[in-house]
């Protein structure tokens, strides 16, 4: 699978001229729930999924106690969460204290396996598809079925959830 990225028009403002510019950004294909991560392990171990969530949440409340408590957590090759803040800049140090604090934040520093994956993961450039809604159509342009806004709008419920 490739990391997929679209050509975006920005504005910076530390261009004294405003002027526009053109970055790449990424777009994900999706996310996986916690529900089915832990199937997916399930299959992948031969344990019932019951016991995976329990393992895993286990460790996430684990892993939130420690953090608590200033501490570093590493999870071997997957990588480390560092608990950290951002704070405001004083001229003298007498004012700073924890109001200059302004957001506490976690961490996470990839371990080996996920720098391996992203060293090796492909780029490639999605062409955004053009999403001018002017017509006030709201169906597509389909006449036959119109969208009433209380249907599915075609798409059948994922059996998963």
């Amino acid at each position: 699978m490739a990391l997929e990225y679209v050509v975006t028009k920005r504005v910076f403002g530390f261009d004294k001229d405003k002027n526009e510019k053109y970055v790449a950004r990424s777009v994900r294909s999706g996310r996986v729930n916690f529900a089915k991560m832990c199937r997916k392990v399930s299959q992948l171990c031969g344990v019932h999924r019951k016991v995976v969530d329990l393992v895993v949440s286990g460790l996430v409340d684990i892993m939130a106690e420690d953090i608590d408590d200033g501490k570093s957590v590493q999870l071997g090759e997957f990588g480390i969460f560092n608990p950290t803040i951002h704070t405001k800049s004083a001229d003298d140090a007498k004012d700073v204290s924890a109001k200059s604090i302004l957001q506490r934040k976690i961490n996470f520093y990839p371990g080996k396996i996920f720098k391996d994956t992203l060293a090796e993961m492909s780029i490639t450039r999605r062409e955004e598809v053009e999403t001018d809604y002017t017509n006030g159509g709201g169906n597509g342009g389909n006449a036959e079925n119109p969208d009433d806004g209380k249907g599915d709008n075609g798409e059948a419920p994922d059996p998963a959830e």
